[in-house]
């Protein structure tokens, strides 16, 4: 991901491949070299005494200076500057506004608001908004330092964890032009912890090496003994390979890579060469949000899309986390005009009932997957778009394809918009993976959905996966063990 950090995150490369950030790794030669990288650095004290050139308050729409640290930008800053956020409002959740730094040493702050109205109960979505528009008008005014609080942990009620992971979601997605420094800066001791304890997680892919080998195994229908007499290992070293139970060695990728018709080259990256993909560019932010969803302790992804005119929104799969995706139309003001499932799933369709609850709008879902949701809407409500079927979210063109393999009727979603492009892609594929077939005997389908149809994709594409972190079609094509 775009930052480089020093809040703790874990350093250096593992030669018994073990996963490392992003931030900390060594460029393949045949990538890039990284131009857009943000520091983050976390400290207890004032938000006052750091140096940087501008600060962010945790506005309200109105542009109201009143307590917490809002007040205490005041109280330092004088009424002017109030005055002049007050003149821009009202500031929708989601924007951001300028001002000058009044009596402050600060060449601006950056007025970015959690909530519509003062004092009010808001979702984790708002903060990441918020900390998204501060983000985007620094980096457009071509400030390269920023110093942001911890926000809407006071009277918005916001858990520091919760707020703590959505702040430092957003940078670390966040691909700069100019930013390259930003300050998390707190007087609470627990917030400057929250941010420390997320900062300290790696960027992790959803697929390990011991994932990988044994959905490629199963997949082609052989045994273990099999595969190891094939590869020329022990059987106890594949069966503890794919137990996860130690890091292979780069004789034992190769080996396993032969037998199983992997990408070598790309599985030795995944595995031992700690290798993630890089964060999204900016304009992604600027039409999805990403909601997390937790099932049992395992995570995954749901995405609001939303047209920035009209304001027509669709969801791609539910997060199982109803509650939160229906949020995040509250507070972009946002129009719900469908609901598109990759596939079937409960950890991709739970919640549909509450959400129709609210907003009785069309399903979309693929041929043989209406089996396995969870709860099973009225049939009427359910379309079964033909591959290359278009649904429509404002100016905004959401085609179908049709990727079968992860279930019967899996589907991707292609979004082009201003000469870039988007997909979401479920569980067709993962970042350096894919995920399994359901049932096996889709394994060979699923492959080619992957190879033929999302890896044939403009190379710039962004890849929105159901679980891990977003890639794109062009290292997906150097880095994918399946592509």
């Amino acid at each position: 991901m775009a930052v480089a950090e020093d809040c703790g995150t874990a350093q250096g490369p593992s030669p018994t491949g073990t996963k490392r950030s992003s931030s900390c790794r060594d460029n393949p030669p045949w990538l890039p070299a990284r131009t857009d990288m943000i520091r983050i650095t976390c400290i207890q004290g004032s938000l006052l005494d750091v140096e940087t050139q501008a600060i962010v308050n945790a506005a309200n729409s109105h542009g109201l200076m009143g307590g917490g640290v809002s007040g205490i930008i005041r109280r330092a800053a004088g009424s002017i500057v109030e005055d002049e956020a007050r003149r821009q409002a009202p500031i929708p959740v989601g924007q951001a506004v300028l001002t000058s730094g009044g009596r402050t040493r600060f060449a601006a702050i950056i007025h970015a608001p959690t909530m519509p109205e003062p004092s009010m109960r808001i979702p984790v979505e708002n903060v990441k908004l918020a900390t998204r528009a501060a983000l985007r008008l620094a980096d457009e005014l071509g400030f390269v330092s920023l110093a942001i609080p911890g926000m809407g942990t006071g009277v918005g009620r916001v858990a520091p964890e919760e707020a703590a992971q959505g702040m430092v979601e957003e940078i670390r997605e966040f691909r700069p032009q100019s930013l390259r420094s930003v300050t998390l800066v707190d007087v609470d001791p627990v917030m400057v912890r929250a941010w420390q304890v997320v900062l300290s997680r790696p960027v992790v892919l959803e697929d390990e090496f011991c994932d990988i080998v044994k959905k490629a195994r199963k997949g082609r229908r052989e045994t273990i003994a099999g595969a190891a007499e094939t590869a020329q290992l022990h059987k106890d070293d594949w069966e503890s390979l794919e137990q996860g139970a130690r890091a292979p060695s780069e004789h034992e990728v190769q080996a396993m890579a032969r037998v199983l018709a992997l990408k070598a080259e790309a599985l030795s990256a995944v595995s031992i060469g700690g290798w993630v993909p890089y964060s999204p560019p900016a304009w992604v932010s600027s039409l999805v949000v990403t909601v997390l969803g937790d099932i049992g302790g395992y995570g995954v992804n749901g995405y609001v899309l939303i047209d920035p005119q009209s304001k027509q929104a669709v969801f791609i799969d539910t997060a199982y986390n109803a509650e939160a995706m229906l949020a995040v139309l509250d507070a972009q003001h946002a129009t719900l005009t469908g609901v598109c499932l990759t596939h079937g799933h409960m950890d991709h369709a739970g919640g549909l009932d509450r959400i129709l609850s609210e907003w009785p709008v069309q399903v979309y879902l693929g041929e043989g997957d209406f089996p396995l949701l969870p709860w099973k809407p009225p049939k009427n409500t359910i379309v079964v778009p033909d591959d290359g079927r278009i649904i429509a979210a404002g100016d905004l063109k959401v085609e179908c394809l049709a990727t079968p393999g992860h279930t019967p009727g899996g589907i991707c979603y292609h979004v082009q918009s201003q000469g870039q492009a988007l997909c979401f892609v479920g569980d067709t594929l993962f970042a350096g993976s894919v995920g399994g077939s359901n049932p096996l005997s889709l394994y060979a389908e699923h492959l080619a959905s992957v190879r033929r149809r999302i890896l044939q994709l403009d190379p710039d594409t962004v890849l929105l996966p159901g679980h891990g972190p977003p890639t794109t079609v062009n290292e997906e094509r150097l880095m994918n063990p399946f592509g």
